[in-house]
């Protein structure tokens, strides 16, 4: 649904049009919620956060604005600072404090610098084959995988029934062992 269709529905029915809206992008919320806050929250701080940025963005989205830019952009822009918010205030639970820029990548271990490189790639060309399952399979697999999610969690999140997600998972999975092989990752 693009961007313009979006802001239709949410003027004609602003409830069906939230709903959408989540559905659209909520794989992408919890992606940025679960980066930042993986160093110091639990699964249910980081839903706790997909919910407070949704908030965030309906309340955004009903003030007039003379914006009718990229809906990803103030999507993002609310996901993000919403994460980083929620990451300061457990840091401070937790007692530990890291710096934010920290938290978006893994350095290379420095041991063997080729072997760094080469899981590097593997891991790109990996998200790539699943980004190329579509949705909602690509959501499914990150979830279930990436995020430790169930099947019954990830129903609620992609608006599936579990045994449906369960079997999208099964047939995700038999398609990105295919994806890999032909780019080349073989003994998945």
């Amino acid at each position: 649904m693009t961007d313009s269709q979006l802001r239709s529905l949410m003027e004609i029915s602003p409830q069906n049009g939230q709903r959408a809206l989540y559905e659209e992008y909520c794989g992408y919320v919890y992606a940025v919620a679960a980066n930042c806050l993986r160093t110091c929250g639990t699964a249910e701080d980081v839903e706790e956060c997909v919910s407070d940025t949704f908030v965030a963005v309906f309340r955004a989205l009903r003030e007039p604005s003379d914006y009718n830019g990229d809906l990803k952009g103030i999507i993002s822009t609310i996901a993000r600072r919403t994460a980083i918010d929620s990451f300061r205030k457990l840091s401070v639970k937790v007692s530990r404090s890291v710096m934010i820029e920290d938290m978006t990548y893994e350095p290379a271990s420095g041991e063997d610098i080729e072997e760094d490189s080469d899981r590097s790639e593997t891991q790109r060309i990996l998200l790539s084959c699943v980004e190329k399952l579509g949705k909602p399979d690509s959501d499914i697999i990150m979830q279930h995988y990436f995020y430790g999610r169930s099947s019954g969690m990830i129903a609620s999140s992609v608006g599936l029934k579990e045994s449906a997600v369960q079997k999208r998972l099964q047939r995700a999975r038999k398609k990105l062992r295919t994806l890999l092989e032909k780019a080349g990752i073989n003994g998945v």
